[in-house]
């Protein structure tokens, strides 16, 4: 997986464990993207960049904002990783979806009536 031009390990979403990972890091960006009210800029900033580097170091392993932002705190660059990282979470669920479709019972009533 590249996250800012920084090769990591693939997420493997049918592991029970690392998919319960990725559910429970992004839970936690939504619920603290809540909180950041009342900030002067700088403050908002660094919540945010924190945000984002907890759950790549939740999902990846600790250290991994480091491999990706070295030690900088910049909004931009956050989001930009974020969104990469939320791309390739969409599409590995939407190809573990397209999988499972094609064995639901919906689909095995749909060739028995054919």
């Amino acid at each position: 997986m590249l996250i800012n031009n920084v090769e990591l390990e693939d997420l493997d979403l049918l592991d029970a464990d690392a998919a319960e990972k990725c559910e429970i890091a992004m839970a936690k960006v939504k619920i603290e993207a809540s909180n950041i009210e009342n900030s002067t800029l700088s403050q908002s900033i660094r919540k945010q960049c924190t945000t984002i580097f907890n759950c790549f170091n939740a999902i990846c392993g600790e250290g991994t904002d480091k491999k990706i932002f070295g030690d900088k705190v910049n909004l931009m660059t956050c989001l930009k990783a974020f969104e990469e990282l939320a791309t390739v979470l969409s599409s590995k669920n939407k190809e573990i979806q397209a999988m499972a479709n094609k064995y639901s019972p919906n689909r095995a009533d749909r060739r028995t009536k054919k």
